[in-house]
């Protein structure tokens, strides 16, 4: 389930951002390496910071979407250290020292941007979207066939947990009805889009047509002769 994994994921955010933390204040990573060094030390945690970053992203907004502008502030900071400390470290340059410095920085910063990312990633886990949340487990006692936890209760119990999973599969069997009706009208939604959008298309010809449609000279003739043996009768 997402819950599962997103929880996992923070975890090891966590893992990796404490990690760094600790390299970076025993002196296992300091700005007077070489760049390459640096890189050497940090390429396995930058390059899953990196995949964590975009992964607890997407899961954060489906959790709790109305977070969407938070969500993505943190992620873009985030991201964009992240791509500044490689970037800075692959950079050529006369003084690599500097550069080693300046990337050094931001891995710093990386480390207490993710810090403060973390408190929302937590927030978003304890507090999810009420009808998200909702829409998530229906989803899965769906998708499970069957209850999606197993409880340990008296027989006195046991009848009342019955009715309960008995009401889950009808929930279930109803969401999958509910999902065929829904795709039948989509489907019949198509077709009248289709059908509406032909029969547009042959009104437009035919009201062209019409509009450059000339009469022959003989029927001008034929309808001004007419028009003349009518004034000659009434005369």
């Amino acid at each position: 389930m997402i819950y599962e994994k997103f929880r996992s994921q923070i975890a090891e955010f966590e893992e990796i951002l404490q990690k760094l933390a600790t390299e970076i204040a025993s002196g296992i990573i300091f700005e007077r390496l070489q760049p390459m060094e640096i890189w050497k030390k940090t390429e396995n945690s930058t390059n899953r910071l990196i995949e964590l970053n975009e992964s607890l992203k997407d899961m954060m907004l489906m959790l709790k979407p109305e977070k969407e502008p938070t969500i993505n502030k943190y992620y873009l900071n985030m991201a964009q250290t992240l791509k500044n400390f490689k970037e800075i470290l692959f950079q050529k340059s006369p003084e690599p020292l500097a550069n080693s410095k300046l990337a050094f920085e931001q891995l710093r910063k990386a480390v207490t941007d993710g810090s403060d990312y973390l408190i929302l990633m937590r927030e978003i886990r304890d507090n999810p979207s009420p009808i998200i949340d909702t829409i998530l487990r229906l989803r899965e006692a769906a998708q499970t066939k069957g209850p999606v936890i197993t409880i340990q209760a008296s027989e006195d119990l046991q009848p009342i947990l019955n009715r309960i999973f008995q009401r889950i599969e009808k929930l279930r069997a109803s969401l999958l009805m509910a999902e065929k009706a829904l795709a039948e009208v989509k489907h019949q939604i198509k077709l009248l889009e289709e059908e509406s959008l032909h029969f547009s298309t042959e009104k437009k010809a035919l009201e062209k047509s019409e509009q450059n449609y000339e009469p022959k000279k003989e029927e001008k003739e034929k309808k001004q002769l007419s028009l003349s043996q009518f004034r000659s009768k009434g005369e």
